[in-house]
């Protein structure tokens, strides 16, 4: 079973992984959330633009519908990798404080050094692999759920404990929040809004001004974060929508299919079509 028939069905999948459905070098529109959890082996992946080196014992939580691509990986990568849908993810944070959750993704990687916190995360995660592989019982949900909700509040406290560090070191800047920010506001618009003035305005700066956070966090214009960005989602919905290209056109508020076959062209050399028809 695929990790995103588990998603269909059990509403979260833990497995194993290599990441190898991941293409090297290449953005993927990942869905659902993932949190994962590097055991043996290195892997570079660049998360929503943000690059981070997974290595034993460190991880990393991914939001829903994150551009994710890997660098680099060695032979021996291995980790644990949970992915979970929206609605496990509300019902497992279901009366928890905002900060909380907003800690796990606000400061989204850690290297852990302490062995009780590094046992009771594998521990969490072997819990949720063993009853994964189960039959589904009365009460499944319920212990799928508490687990969940278990990692959450383990992960948030540490995150919130690392970004307090962070903020005394002075890693975190007024760039850096604007970034995240931006990132943010792509999530949500970046099929409908295509230009950066919308995104500057919305975070109440100037478009010069958020070029210039971009290349200096991500060595990339803007314009371009935000163009791979509408790529990655429209790869999507080439694979697994079933849209008419016309329609895909409309959904991303291009005038025309021609004017989306250009731009999608331009970004990967191949049309929508040839695109669709090379991964069936």
């Amino acid at each position: 079973m695929t990790y995103k028939e588990a998603l269909k069905e059990k509403g979260y999948s833990i497995s194993r992984s290599s990441m190898g459905d991941l293409e090297k070098d290449t953005f993927t529109a990942i869905e659902g959330s993932s949190f994962i959890y590097c055991t043996h082996g290195l892997a570079t992946l660049e998360v929503n633009m943000m690059e981070y080196t997974l290595r034993p014992d460190s991880y990393i939580s991914i939001p829903d519908d994150s551009l994710v691509k890997v660098t680099s990986r060695t032979n021996d990568f291995s980790c644990i990798r949970l992915t979970y849908s929206k609605d496990i993810g509300l019902s497992a944070s279901m009366g928890l404080n905002m900060d909380t959750m907003h800690n796990i993704f606000v400061h989204p990687f850690n290297q852990l050094t302490d062995s009780t916190t590094i046992s009771m995360l594998l521990n969490l995660l072997n819990a949720l692999a063993d009853y994964f592989n189960l039959p589904n019982l009365s009460h499944h949900s319920d212990f799928v759920m508490g687990l969940i909700r278990n990692l959450f509040i383990a992960v948030a406290d540490v995150s919130a404990a690392s970004r307090n560090d962070a903020l005394q070191s002075a890693v975190f800047t007024s760039a850096d929040s604007y970034f995240l920010n931006f990132i943010k506001l792509l999530n949500q618009h970046c099929c409908q809004q295509h230009d950066v003035a919308f995104y500057a305005d919305k975070l109440s700066i100037t478009p010069k001004y958020l070029n210039e956070i971009a290349r200096k966090t991500a060595n990339r214009t803007a314009k371009d974060i935000i163009s791979k960005f509408i790529v990655a989602r429209i790869k999507r919905e080439l694979l697994i929508s079933g849209n008419s290209v016309q329609r895909i056109a409309y959904d991303f508020n291009f005038c025309d299919q021609s004017s989306l076959g250009k731009f999608f062209k331009k970004a990967t050399g191949m049309s929508p079509v040839a695109f669709r028809r090379s991964h069936q």
